[in-house]
């Protein structure tokens, strides 16, 4: 066998593991302080060697009489030997059908930099400097984890550059253990995850037979208790 052949095979073995996302649909339940006040649907598409992830939420039942309060939010990535590398990210959220939020970047882990899109919130285009590595946002950050789990299962530390049209943080995050779970009926195992550091207090359950998605997200936040749950997984086969 050539060089050329062996290196090409090495590169094709390399790039099929690196796309280790499957098109899927999520749906998760938003709890704050125990009171669930909204749902979300989570959708990944992949299109040759890129992704696109969206996710949208609206409140339900008696928040939605309350107020009306939704948000729209996309994030279009692809996936290298370092991991989810994310390219673009938006978020709109609509308070009584009135834009609060909106929010357009484009990242470019290999100038190093993070740029604005003009929006009707972000009136003036910005720029960040990014450190050496791949940038991800608030939306794929927990995909960057799943492939990490499922890729390098001995990493029990993960760092990521999270850029989220305000500024680009470094945020650390932690395997603390495995946790028994009981999800449809099934007694499971999931993957504890926990932010270290400075900042909320964030915990994650990650799930290896649902793609080591997250199936729990706990935040405290502004002395509120936030609870992401997750209803339904399924393929997306679209």
């Amino acid at each position: 066998m050539s060089i050329k052949v062996t290196l090409l095979l090495i590169i094709s073995i390399i790039s099929a593991n690196a796309q280790a996302l499957e098109p899927h649909i999520a749906k998760y339940q938003l709890s704050i302080n125990g009171l669930k006040i909204a749902e979300e649907v989570r959708t990944l598409h992949q299109l040759d060697d890129q992704y696109f992830y969206t996710a949208n939420a609206k409140t339900t039942g008696i928040a939605a009489l309350v107020k009306k309060y939704s948000v729209a939010a996309s994030s279009t990535f692809s996936i290298n030997q370092m991991g989810v590398d994310g390219a673009n990210y938006q978020i709109m959220e609509l308070e009584d059908s009135k834009v609060k939020e909106n929010y357009s970047i484009d990242m470019n882990a290999k100038h190093l930099q993070v740029v604005s899109n003009l929006t009707k919130t972000q009136p003036t285009v910005r720029t960040w400097k990014s450190d050496p590595g791949t940038i991800v946002d608030p939306l794929s950050l927990f995909l960057a984890l799943a492939h990490n789990l499922r890729h390098t299962p001995d990493q029990t530390e993960f760092h990521y550059q999270v850029a989220n049209g305000k500024s680009v943080e470094q945020q650390y995050y932690k395997k603390t253990g495995l946790q028994p779970i009981s999800l449809n009926q099934q007694q499971l195992t999931a993957i504890k995850i926990e932010k270290i550091g400075k900042g909320d207090r964030l915990e994650a359950y990650f799930l290896p037979e649902y793609q080591y998605l997250p199936i729990s997200i706990k935040q405290v936040k502004n002395g509120r208790d936030y609870h992401y749950q997750i209803t339904n997984y399924q393929p997306n086969t679209l």
